[in-house]
Formats: C-alpha cells, sequence, structure tokens
C-alpha cells in the first residue's frame, strides 16, 4: 500500500470524526502533506494528527500533543529527517493542537 493509499484511507476513517474534527484533520493532513515526508514516518504522523483531532478533553489533548511531538524530536534524534523538517513538523502538530483546544473552548 502506498502513502497515498494509506493516507486516503486515512480520510476515509476521519469520516467517523465530527464535523469540526473532521475538518481539522483534514487541514492537519494537508500540511503534512506538504512536507513530503518518507512513507514510513508520514502515515504515523498522521496517526498523531488523527489523535489530536479526535480529543474529548484538555488532558487527552496535552497527551496526545506530547506523543506526537515526541515522535518528531525521535526523528530529529535518529537523523532521519533533517532539523528543518522536523521543526516544520513539530508545528504542523502545534497548529492541529492549537485548533483542537480551540474547538475544545467552543465546546464549552
Amino acid at each position: 500500500m502506498t502513502v497515498t493509499d494509506r493516507l486516503s484511507l486515512l480520510q476515509y476513517e476521519h469520516l467517523s470524526l465530527g464535523g469540526t474534527a473532521a475538518a481539522q484533520f483534514t487541514l492537519s493532513l494537508d500540511a503534512l502533506r506538504a512536507l513530503s515526508l518518507a512513507e514510513r514516518y508520514e502515515h504515523p504522523a498522521a496517526l498523531y494528527l488523527g489523535d489530536i483531532a479526535d480529543v474529548d478533553n484538555r488532558d487527552e489533548l496535552l497527551g496526545a500533543k506530547h506523543l506526537a511531538l515526541g515522535f518528531a524530536h525521535g526523528l530529529i534524534v535518529a537523523k532521519v529527517i533533517s532539523e528543518a523538517k522536523g521543526e516544520a513538523l513539530r508545528q504542523v502538530f502545534q497548529d492541529a493542537a492549537e485548533r483542537a483546544i480551540k474547538d475544545l473552548a467552543d465546546q464549552a
């Protein structure tokens, strides 16, 4: 299965997300695709983005965000992506978390 197939599957799976979460996930996935990561890194990153989009409260968001940022940091430390690309990936995760926190506040 190619990365495009996997990400398409993720987009299909996001249909089970609520309207706002699905829209957030789509934005995040577009930003992730723009980074052009290798397939073996892009797919898990997309899963982390899905976790961030699907949170129900701030505690879940904090956990999902930290796992995602830890994943990005691990790729940098392992030197499988450049520092610049790693920072861009962290920003994708950070932006997704900021959208999620805004959505949580709007729901309250």
